[in-house]
């Protein structure tokens, strides 16, 4: 009787050519209501979107393009059939409620790494997390008297946490497959150390958020918007929830963070929070005459001036504070590639195998050793972790080490490191998001943004946990070898 191939001996390495053929025989793998040529409404609406700003009303903006094929792909999966697999008025809210729970700016760092720590648990990104936390939690812990660096701090290390536990999280589930593990029981044996670190770290924020005094904002301004903020605010926190809801359902993460956007627009509208011109507008030439004749149109203006012609909003100004982030991190990327190639990663790894690894301990010392050398490198976490994984699982087969174990220590701590270097991708992604801030408050100045070597010893949790699998690796606590412990099967992505 035939058998199907051990999935270890190369049988899902298929040519993609061969894929190709597949995917052309077993037909379209999502449906569209309306058809297969519903499936191009994404390209054909960033066309009709491109002919109107760049045609019609003559703004040549690539940003604002971008925003358009953003637009076509949320609307798209609205006629996607069956599964769907293929944000000042919220931080008014936000201090209304710490004021009515009696939060002060002591405890607000602290409650932020918790609430941080359940949604990028919820979600399975840490980096998502982030972009929330940063764009509501941190000016709300401003304005309540919450150090800045303290604030960063802590929601980077509730990122930490979500990113590490998690089981849909991508680092999660690189970690159990490239060591062999199942990913239920992988998460479930990471739990002890995630909960040890994370207990110390709110503990910490609760110590440092006493003893660390914010920034002093005008009296004045800042007595006038808390007195004006109010509970109708919080509604904007339904888009997060519907992100987090549609992404614990098993959804795809896109279609989670697009419900997120089209809840948080319905509701700007329906109950004037904001305007459809302050999340898009197209502001055209002022002598242009269609453009005029348009003008009734709630997203089409005429600029002041031939300068101020442009593409606009809150989705505009998302899009356009990421590309300088995008192109850094390329960049970095690369560079490690290059490094990679040219053998000077290997070599590392190689010293380390053979002169630093003699011992059970010392392995998983290198182990951590390892993560940091890489994620020093590379600033994305998930490529680091794909990078050091198989060097990683040849150190603790040499000893017999538990592929929990091994899944463990590689995920902690490509999570950790990922989120305190200055130059990590989960740490720019929040200095981005920061550094736009003077743009959407008046009294958000630039002395408020944190610079990101300012907040690398404020990310408690991702210290500790480093900290706790050093520990773990000296004294041996929560140690499992193969004989200890049998994987099940383990998932395939």
């Amino acid at each position: 009787m035939a058998t199907d191939p051990d999935p270890g001996d190369g049988a899902e390495s298929v040519d993609s050519l061969d894929m190709g053929r597949r995917g052309e025989e077993s037909g379209p793998t999502i449906e569209f209501y309306g058809g297969r040529g519903m499936s191009a409404f994404p390209l054909v609406f960033f066309i009709v979107w491109a002919v109107v700003q760049s045609g019609l009303l003559r703004i040549g903006d690539t940003t604002g393009l971008v925003a358009g094929m953003l637009v076509g792909l949320i609307l798209g999966m609205l006629f996607v059939r069956g599964s769907w697999q293929g944000y000042a008025n919220t931080v008014g809210g936000l201090v209304w409620a710490a004021s009515v729970a009696d939060i002060g700016a002591s405890l607000f760092p602290a409650i932020t790494f918790i609430l941080a720590g359940l949604l990028a648990t919820g979600i399975g990104t840490g980096y998502g997390t982030t972009v929330a936390f940063t764009t509501l939690f941190f000016p709300a812990g401003i304005l309540l008297g919450a150090s800045p660096v303290l604030m960063f701090g802590a929601i980077l290390s509730g990122a930490v946490f979500g990113d590490n536990l998690a089981p849909v999280s991508d680092t999660t589930i690189v970690s159990a497959v490239t060591q062999q593990a199942d990913i239920g029981g992988v998460v479930a044996s990471r739990f002890k150390y995630a909960i040890v670190a994370a207990i110390l770290a709110f503990a910490g924020y609760v110590v440092a958020g006493g003893a660390m005094p914010g920034l002093d904002i005008s009296g004045q301004q800042q007595q006038i918007f808390l007195e004006n903020s109010r509970p109708l605010g919080l509604v904007h926190l339904v888009s997060m929830f519907a992100v987090i809801g549609t992404a614990v359902a098993g959804r795809h993460i896109v279609e989670a963070i697009s419900w997120g956007i089209i809840v948080a627009f319905v509701a700007n509208v329906a109950l004037g929070l904001a305007s459809v011109a302050e999340m898009v507008v197209f502001r055209a030439p002022p002598d242009l005459a269609i453009a005029e004749s348009l003008s009734w149109l709630p997203f089409v203006t005429l600029a002041e001036s031939q300068d101020a012609v442009g593409v606009g909003g809150s989705l505009y100004s998302g899009a356009e504070g990421f590309f300088p982030l995008i192109v850094l991190v390329l960049l970095i990327v690369a560079g490690a590639q290059i490094t990679i190639n040219g053998g000077g990663f290997a070599a590392i790894q190689d010293w380390l195998l053979t002169s630093v690894a003699t011992s059970v301990r010392r392995s998983e010392l290198t182990m951590v050793l390892g993560t940091a050398i890489v994620n020093a490198m590379i600033t994305i976490n998930t490529a680091a972790e794909i990078a050091i994984a198989p060097y990683i699982a040849r150190l603790g087969e040499r000893f017999n080490i538990n592929g929990y174990r091994r899944a463990n220590i590689l995920d902690a701590n490509t999570a950790a490191l990922g989120y305190i270097f200055p130059w990590s991708g989960g740490v720019l992604v929040g200095y981005a998001v920061i550094q736009d801030l003077p743009n959407r408050f008046e009294w958000f100045t630039q002395s408020m943004v944190v610079n990101p070597v300012e907040v690398v010893p404020f990310v408690f949790h991702g210290w500790l946990l480093v900290t706790v699998f050093i520990i773990a690796a000296l004294t041996g606590f929560g140690r499992e070898y193969t004989v200890d412990r049998e994987s099940e099967e383990v998932a395939r992505v």
